[in-house]
């Protein structure tokens, strides 16, 4: 029969082991929960007629999240690219996401919902997921866009500077990359090739 002594450095030994499995348990959900904070996956947005859109359901995809407007300098040229971003990457597991902002010298006066699919529909912008219009800088800001504007070690953050900022996530939810609004869609095909192909693998 085991002595005294040996029962109790064995029920210590069995708490010691089983405190750090729990500890070790404890911290891979606050790692897990973390990480999740840091992905755009974790944010619930609204579609351009108002229904909720649980951003999970794009978890697989890359995609690109720009903010748009429909009456800036820019807006054909941008429109165009995007159209032809998706075109040729759609099938291999681009999103587009498109979220109209009326913050930048008021160019995007059309409401949400019918009045700005026609307005897609009628300038041949087949862009991809409309979402409801937004304020991407301030206090009013789109949770998401907080997201999207923090500074990371290895990326730019800051306020969106104008119309057409558009943003590069991986198939995670992490921002990959940010882009000006000058910036040509089709600039962004490198890295598209690049989250595209890892994912394949």
């Amino acid at each position: 029969m085991p002595s005294k002594e040996v029962v109790f450095y064995g029920l210590m030994a069995a708490i010691a082991c089983v405190t750090t499995i729990v500890t070790h348990h404890r911290l891979a959900v606050q790692l897990f929960e973390m990480q999740w904070a840091q992905s755009v996956h974790s944010h619930t947005v609204l579609d351009t007629f108002h229904q909720r859109v649980d951003l999970r359901y794009f978890a697989g995809h890359v995609l690109v999240i720009v903010n748009i407007a429909s009456q800036c300098g820019l807006t054909g040229q941008q429109y165009a690219g995007l159209t032809q971003l998706l075109a040729k990457y759609g099938e291999r597991g681009l999103r587009i996401l498109n979220f109209p902002c009326n913050q930048f010298g008021q160019q995007m006066p059309q409401s949400d919902g019918q009045e700005m699919m026609d307005h897609l529909r009628q300038e041949k912008a087949n862009i991809g997921d409309v979402f409801a219009k937004i304020e991407v800088n301030g206090p009013g800001a789109a949770p998401l866009y907080k997201l999207l504007t923090r500074n990371r070690s290895n990326l730019r953050g800051g306020k969106i500077e104008w119309n057409f900022v558009k943003f590069l996530v991986d198939r995670r939810g992490h921002v990959y990359a940010r882009y000006g609004a000058q910036a040509e869609p089709s600039a962004l095909s490198g890295d598209i090739e690049r989250l595209l192909g890892e994912g394949s693998k």
